[in-house]
């Protein structure tokens, strides 16, 4: 196969293929994370089927010596455990590639492009441990060998997966692993990565997903109270808070429904805590008439919504970027709100407390916006520095508080009333900015009425149409305020000033249009890109600007109507070339970068007919 070697630089993607039940994603986790403890960055993405057992199941292990921003277009090595695997996935290897096979459960096509090494999967497992089961391990041991990772870690990865099931349990996944190294031994095979190295560099990275980042994020921030119901794919951002939840005083508690968890969050919101609640598509179809409870309230909470493929129980193991205009637009009446779409796992760590602060500070909901790929998917990112996490005081403007980033991270916190307004108190005060200061249950003087009819400034119900303009109108300040503070954010695009092309995308998408854009600089086309955060409210000065001087727009995203395009074209008056893609599966930068060379054509022909 090729050595990547030559040019000096390590870039090489591993997919592990089979069924759902025969351990193909602990196989592949296992080698990540063997290869986090390296010099090098590791992606890794998977799919799997909604069912329990059975069904096509997938992890894709990308590993570079310099930062990952996607999964990668093509395969460099294959393992497949079945002939399902082999037939789906044999035409993504590339030229080059090395297949790995069972021989006993995959029959092949020999083809002079691919090296080929059948190793006896099943056997080796049913000898090692007695078992079928094993034969994941087994491959572990197989690819250890392949990269030179030292037996001793991966023994130490099978003891720690496996030790609650006890100790009969990890001795015989390490006979597997080993019987797998040695047969790996046995072939002979010349080695174009070693990952056997581990750096001390390294202590500065932790290899998450972006279901943990979040959760991890949700602490940060200072939230001390989750509730939620079990829905794929966001249950691990539940399952991580409630076992970290305690560790910091929090409370966890698992609700019988979404209607039932966004209400617990609106009641320990209206209590003083900081809370959040996770869920996909379904679950925020349900929470829609306590989401306006909570902006007619005028009180912070944190949705996050990782997205999973639609209608209905659609694909629920699948990614989809589908719920944006149900995220913004989907309530009875108009309740004001915000929407944030972390880039990637790194990201979504500092887009929670992100989402926390605006919430904090303008009183209201926000929903973050993940998906599948981004929450499921493991990178490694920098370890956040807590030492440059500051606490931003109530005076202190909301234009001044920082983006958080790994270089600065402040934590905002509501506006309590206390001394003079809490003389005749008035909750829902009209004020300059939309914001009243709030008080918690028990505040002497700072009782009020909290209802969901339509109210005075103390809270007291009113139908008269002066007062519902005026209390609307003040809700809607709040967003008003925070779209112009946003447009004072430093502007969130790249690439060629001069560029006649652009791409806007959003959420996960942004690391292939990254990749993308590197491919076509390479290749002598220029383009600007533009990856907003906030959705909505959306930056339109900032976006103007980077519309500005452009001859064609492409808007890229993960679902088949192109509904962030609609928002895009509804807002500002343009016409752009929409790049959908609705297979459940996230976009590769060549399928990106094929977009952007087509567009490029039409611009100019003659020159990129030279390419």
């Amino acid at each position: 196969m090729n050595n990547k070697k030559s040019n000096h630089r390590v870039d090489f993607v591993l997919r592990i293929a089979g069924e759902g039940g025969e351990g193909v994603i602990s196989s592949g986790e296992l080698f990540a994370q063997a290869a986090a403890r390296t010099e090098y960055h590791v992606f890794s993405y998977i799919t799997y089927p909604a069912e329990i057992r059975g069904g096509f199941s997938m992890i894709q292990v990308r590993v570079r010596d310099r930062e990952i921003y996607s999964m990668g277009s093509s395969v460099d090595y294959l393992v497949v455990f079945n002939q399902q695997a082999y037939d789906r996935t044999i035409q993504d290897l590339h030229d080059g590639g090395m297949l790995i096979y069972d021989p006993d459960t995959v029959e092949i096509k020999e083809d002079p492009d691919h090296v080929y090494y059948p190793i006896p999967l099943t056997a080796l497992a049913n000898e090692a441990t007695g078992s079928n089961l094993g034969k994941n391990v087994v491959a572990l041991g197989a690819l250890g060998n392949l990269f030179d990772v030292d037996k001793t870690i991966l023994e130490g990865l099978i003891r720690d997966r496996f030790k609650h099931k006890g100790t009969e349990v990890v001795e015989k996944n390490k006979k597997a692993v080993r019987a797998g190294y040695k047969a790996g031994a046995k072939n002979g095979w010349e080695r174009s990565f070693h990952l056997g190295t581990a750096s001390d560099n390294k202590a500065q990275y932790m290899f998450i997903s972006g279901n943990e980042a979040v959760a991890l994020g949700a602490l940060a921030a200072g939230c001390r109270f989750v509730a939620g119901y079990p829905i794929t794919p966001a249950t691990p951002i539940f399952e991580t808070l409630i076992k970290l939840m305690p560790k910091v005083g929090g409370k966890a508690i698992q609700m019988e429904d979404e209607i039932a968890s966004i209400s617990a969050i609106i009641g320990a919101s209206f209590a003083g805590e900081k809370a959040i609640t996770p869920t996909s598509g379904p679950g925020l179809q349900l929470m829609g008439e306590q989401l306006n409870l909570a902006s007619m309230l005028e009180l912070p909470i944190v949705i996050v919504n990782v997205q999973r493929g639609g209608p209905s129980t659609g694909l629920p193991t699948k990614t989809e970027q589908s719920d944006l205009k149900f995220s913004i637009y989907g309530t009875a009446g108009e309740s004001p709100r915000v929407i944030l779409a972390p880039t990637s796992v790194e990201d979504c760590f500092y887009q929670t407390i992100r989402a926390f602060n605006l919430a904090e500070r303008f009183q209201m909901p926000v929903i973050v916006l993940t998906d599948q790929s981004i929450g499921f998917r493991k990178e490694t990112v920098r370890i956040p520095d807590f030492s440059k996490i500051t606490f931003v005081g109530e005076s202190i403007p909301t234009e001044k508080i920082s983006i958080p980033s790994p270089g600065e991270v402040e934590i905002a916190y509501r506006m309590i009333a206390n001394g003079e307004s809490l003389d005749n108190y008035k909750r829902f005060k009209i004020t300059t900015d939309g914001v009243s200061p709030m008080t918690i249950p028990g505040t002497k003087g700072g009782q009020y009425l909290a209802t969901g009819l339509e109210h005075t400034e103390e809270g007291k119900a009113n139908y008269t149409p002066e007062n519902h303009l005026m209390m609307t109108e003040k809700r809607f300040k709040n967003l008003e305020v925070l779209s112009r503070a946003l447009e004072k954010n430093p502007p969130e695009y790249h690439g060629s000033p001069d560029a006649k092309i652009g791409v806007i995308g959003w959420g996960s998408t942004e690391g292939a249009i990254h990749e993308a854009r590197d491919l076509a600089r390479s290749r002598g086309i220029k383009i600007r890109h533009l990856h907003p955060r906030v959705i909505s409210p959306l930056p339109e000065r900032q976006i103007r600007h980077f519309l500005g001087g452009l001859k064609q727009l492409i808007v890229v995203e993960e679902n088949y109507t192109g509904q962030f395009a609609h928002f895009i074209k509804a807002k500002f008056g343009v016409r752009p070339i929409e790049m959908h893609k609705c297979e459940g599966i996230p976009f590769t930068a060549e399928e990106i970068y094929n977009g952007i060379e087509k567009v490029a054509r039409i611009i100019d022909e003659t020159r990129i007919a030279r390419l």
